[in-house]
């Protein structure tokens, strides 16, 4: 399995935020985590979006971590201006089921490092792609390895 969300700083803020998943690559913008009100909010600099994809990842980690069997959590990946993509992690007896899709919430309508509510509950998600399922520690590794990129 691979999974990981990593920063590959360009200089432009756009097609620098990078999701492997199942073997795909989904390339998406930063410029909504270097405009994110709450951590940093008067920079918008390469630091910033590390530090915002940080927290986007602990987020991630956090609501996994809450998750009883059969309950479900959305982590946002791709912040644009009309739609964000998710993964849609279902928990599971041994693990979860993921699967890749996006909604219409837009992604300039919340500040990446306050996800929220939208982590637990996400209207019209649309899968696009199958879903797969992962041992836990395997996807919380992932997690941890994309928080120790973007850390550094």
């Amino acid at each position: 399995m691979s999974l990981s969300l990593n920063f590959v700083d360009n200089g432009t803020q756009h097609n620098d935020i990078v999701l492997e998943w199942e073997g795909k690559t989904w390339v998406c913008d930063s410029y909504y985590l270097a405009l994110d009100d709450y951590l940093l909010p008067k920079v918008e600099d390469v630091a910033k979006v590390r530090a915002v994809l940080l927290r986007v990842l602990e987020q991630w980690l956090e609501v996994l971590n809450e998750l009883h069997v059969d309950e479900i959590a959305f982590l946002p990946y791709d912040f644009s201006d009309q739609y964000t993509g998710w993964l849609r992690c279902t928990r599971r007896q041994e693990g979860f089921l993921v699967e890749r899709g996006w909604s219409n919430v837009e992604g300039w309508s919340f500040a990446p490092s306050r996800i929220g509510s939208l982590l637990r509950s996400l209207d019209e998600f649309r899968a696009d792609g199958s879903s797969v399922e992962l041992p836990t520690e395997e996807l919380l590794e992932s997690i941890r390895k994309s928080m120790a990129r973007a850390a550094s």
